[in-house]
C-alpha cells in the first residue's frame, strides 16, 4: 500500500449520488495515494454515506448538527494524517491520472501559498456542455451594493500551459495547501456556515506573505449549483455575515465603517447585523490572530488585484 502524502477533505451536506461519484474519480486516477477524508455535515436525506466511506477506503465523520463548510474544512484540516491537504466539494469530477503528483510537487516547490486548478463547469450528471474553463478569479472591492462587493470573479483567460501562475484568488472547488501554512493564517477562523471562503482565505494568503497559485496542469471538474444554492444559505444572511465577518478581518477601521453601511441597503440588513454582533466576539478573536501573522497592508492586495484584472502577470 502506498503511503499518502494528500488528504483529500470532502465536507457535504445531503449530496446523495454525488458523493461517491466524487470519491470513486479520485480513486479511479489516484488509487490509494490519496487519503480521503468524508465529513457528513449532519444530512438528512436519508443516504447511507458511511457504507461509500466502507467501500472506498475513506475516513468517515458523522456532526450532529449542521455547521458549514468553514467549520468543516478547518475540522478536515485538523484531522488530516498529511502535511498536503486539499479541500473538495462533494461533486467533482477528475480527468488526469495521477493528478495529486501535480498538486503534492506545486506545494513541495512553494509551500507558502494556496492552491487551485483549472475548474471544468458542468451541468447535473457530471456533463460538460461546453462554457469557459475557470483559471481562478480576481476579487470585487467595494461596489455600489453590499452583494456586489468583496466576491470571486472568474477569470476565464489561460494562464500557462504548465506550472503554475499566480491568482488573486482562489476558485473552482479545491483548495491545496501545505497544513501549517493554512494554520498559519488563520484558515476559516470567523466565519459561519456558508459564503465567502475563497476570499477570504485567498487574501490573508497574500498579506502573510505568501501567494495564491493556479495549477496549470490540471483540470477538474464541477457541478456549480443551480437556483437551489447551498445546504447552508438559510435565506443568505449567514452569506451576508461571512462577508461583514471577512471585511472585519482584513480592514482598519475607517475601510470597514465604509463597507459596513452597505449592510443598511440589504432587505435583511438587521438579520445580518444581529448574527454579527452574536458572534461578534468570534470575528475579533479571528482578527487578532490574523494581524500576528500579517506582513503587508490590504493595499498591496488591491494593487496586484487591479494590475491581474488589466492582464499583468502578478507575483509577490
Amino acid at each position: 500500500m502506498p503511503i499518502p502524502q494528500l488528504t483529500a477533505v470532502i465536507c457535504f451536506a445531503n449530496e446523495g449520488d454525488e458523493v461517491e461519484q466524487t470519491v470513486r474519480g479520485i480513486r479511479d486516477t489516484s488509487g490509494d495515494n490519496v487519503d480521503i477524508l468524508l465529513i457528513n455535515d449532519a444530512s438528512d436525506d436519508g443516504r447511507d454515506y458511511e457504507s461509500v466511506a466502507d467501500r472506498f477506503g475513506c475516513r468517515y465523520f458523522l456532526n450532529s448538527d449542521r455547521i458549514g463548510p468553514a467549520h468543516c474544512r478547518q475540522k478536515g484540516v485538523r484531522w488530516a494524517k498529511t502535511e498536503n491537504v486539499i479541500l473538495l466539494d462533494a461533486h467533482m469530477r477528475f480527468y488526469a491520472k495521477d493528478w495529486h503528483q501535480s498538486v503534492n510537487a506545486a506545494i513541495a516547490e512553494d509551500p507558502n501559498a494556496l492552491y487551485c486548478t483549472r475548474s471544468r463547469p458542468l451541468a447535473g450528471g457530471g456533463i460538460y456542455e461546453g462554457g469557459p474553463i475557470g483559471h481562478g478569479a480576481s476579487v470585487t472591492r467595494r461596489e455600489e451594493t453590499f452583494g456586489a462587493s468583496l466576491k470571486s470573479k472568474w477569470n476565464i483567460r489561460s494562464l500557462g500551459e504548465s506550472g503554475t501562475s499566480y491568482i488573486p484568488c482562489l476558485l473552482g472547488g479545491n483548495y491545496a495547501m501545505q497544513r501549517d501554512f493554512m494554520e498559519h493564517i488563520g484558515s476559516y477562523r470567523g466565519l459561519h456556515r456558508y459564503g465567502c471562503e475563497e476570499p477570504l482565505i485567498s487574501i490573508k494568503a497574500w498579506l502573510a506573505g505568501g501567494s495564491c497559485k493556479l495549477i496549470n496542469d490540471i483540470e477538474i471538474g464541477h457541478i456549480y449549483r443551480g437556483s437551489e444554492g447551498a445546504p447552508w444559505t438559510e435565506g443568505n444572511k449567514f452569506q451576508h455575515f461571512n462577508k461583514l465577518a471577512t471585511a472585519r478581518i482584513l480592514m482598519e477601521d475607517n475601510e470597514f465603517n465604509l463597507y459596513s453601511t452597505l449592510v443598511n441597503s440589504l432587505s435583511n440588513a438587521g438579520n445580518v447585523r444581529n448574527v454579527y454582533e452574536s458572534r461578534k466576539m468570534l470575528v475579533m478573536q479571528a482578527r487578532k490572530q490574523f494581524q500576528a501573522s500579517r506582513k503587508l497592508p490590504l493595499s498591496y492586495f488591491w494593487d496586484l488585484n487591479a494590475a491581474f484584472l488589466r492582464g499583468e502577470t502578478i507575483a509577490p
